[in-house]
C-alpha cells in the first residue's frame, strides 16, 4: 500500500498521548475534529490517516498535525500503521466524524495514569440528518449515554485509548488491521481490564450520506468477514454464508432493545429505522460475501 506523509506536529512539549484518526470522512468532518483538538494539543502528537489528501487548505490550517494519505486503506488498516508510527506512551484513537469533548485528552491522561486500556461513550452531533441518525443506531446504540462505568470487551475503537507497550503484546491480532473485537479478546484474555467511561466523550457528527456509508459497511463487513473467517473451520464459514438472513434481523432488534432501554431518541429512532434496516442487510451480506471469499480460497 503506498503512502505519502504531509506537515509535521508541531508541539514542543513532551508527547505523551499520540492521536490517530482514521480519516475517509469528507473534509469539513477532519476540519471539525480537528478544531476540537488544538486547545487540547500540548504534549499531544496527531496523526490523520486519510484514503484521499485533505484539501490544501485543511492541511495549511492544521499545519501542525501529521497527514499520511494511504489510498483505498480501511479505517482499521488506516489505525495499524498509525498505532506502528506512534510516538508517545499512550495511542488515543478516532475517525474524522468525531468531534472529541473539550476534556477528552485530559480524561484519557486521568485514565491510563492507572491503567492500560480505556473508552468511552459516543454521542450524537449537532443537526443530524436522518441517514445520520441511521449510521449512529447501526453503529453507536450501545455507546448512547446513559451507562454506568462498566468493564466489557465490547468497547468502541472509535474512542478509545491504549497504553502503547500493552498494545505491543497483541501487535499480531492486529497486522490485518486493527479490528478492535479481535484485539480486545485478545487483551481480555490476558487478563487486562477493559473499562468503558462515561465521562470520555466523543459526538459523531454529519456522514457523507447514505450511498457513501452503504459502501463503507459493504467494504468493511466483507473485510470482517475474510478476517474472520480465515480463523474458522469450512464448516463455521459455510454458516456464516447459509445464516445471512437472520443477521440484519438480529442486528436491528439488538438496536431496538437498546434504543428503548435508554429511553433517549426514540422518535428518531423510528424515523430512520427503514435506513437501519437497509445498513444491517447491506453488512450481513457482505460479511457472507467475506466467508465465502474464504471457501472459495481468495
Amino acid at each position: 500500500m503506498s503512502s505519502s506523509i504531509s506537515s509535521s506536529s508541531a508541539d514542543n512539549a513532551k508527547q505523551t498521548v499520540t492521536v490517530v484518526i482514521g480519516s475517509n470522512a469528507p473534509p469539513e468532518r477532519l476540519a471539525a475534529c480537528l478544531e476540537a483538538l488544538e486547545p487540547q494539543r500540548s504534549g499531544v502528537e496527531v496523526l490523520v490517516y486519510e484514503g484521499a489528501p485533505s484539501p490544501s487548505e485543511v492541511r495549511d490550517r492544521f499545519a501542525w498535525a501529521t497527514f499520511v494519505t494511504t489510498p483505498g486503506a480501511l479505517v482499521p488498516h488506516e489505525w495499524r500503521d498509525g498505532i506502528d508510527a506512534a510516538r508517545s506512551e499512550i495511542v488515543a484513537l478516532t475517525i474524522a466524524q468525531m468531534v472529541p469533548a473539550r476534556d477528552w485528552i485530559a480524561t484519557i491522561r486521568r485514565a491510563l495514569a492507572a491503567g492500560d486500556v480505556v473508552a468511552g461513550a459516543i454521542e450524537p452531533g449537532r443537526r443530524l440528518r436522518v441517514v445520520d441518525w441511521a449510521e449512529y443506531f447501526c453503529r453507536y446504540s450501545r455507546d448512547m449515554l446513559p451507562f454506568p462505568e462498566r468493564e466489557t470487551p465490547d468497547l468502541p475503537g472509535d474512542n478509545a485509548a491504549y497504553r502503547r507497550e500493552r498494545l505491543e503484546t497483541v501487535r499480531e491480532t492486529y497486522r490485518d488491521g486493527f479490528w478492535e473485537p479481535d484485539v480486545h479478546r485478545a487483551l481480555a484474555a490476558d487478563g487486562v481490564p477493559l473499562p468503558q467511561r462515561p465521562d470520555l466523550v466523543v459526538y459523531q457528527g454529519r456522514s457523507a450520506g447514505f450511498a457513501a456509508f452503504a459502501r463503507q459497511r459493504k467494504r468493511h463487513g466483507r473485510a470482517y468477514g475474510q478476517q474472520r473467517g480465515a480463523r474458522f473451520s469450512a464448516g463455521r464459514n459455510v454458516v456464516g454464508v447459509l445464516a445471512w438472513p437472520a443477521v440484519p434481523l438480529l442486528m436491528t432488534l439488538r438496536v431496538l432493545k437498546l434504543v428503548m432501554s435508554k429511553g433517549r431518541y426514540r422518535g428518531r429512532l423510528a424515523l430512520a429505522l427503514p435506513a437501519v434496516i437497509a445498513f444491517n442487510v447491506v453488512w450481513a451480506v457482505a460479511e457472507a460475501l467475506g466467508h465465502l471469499d474464504v471457501l472459495r480460497g481468495r
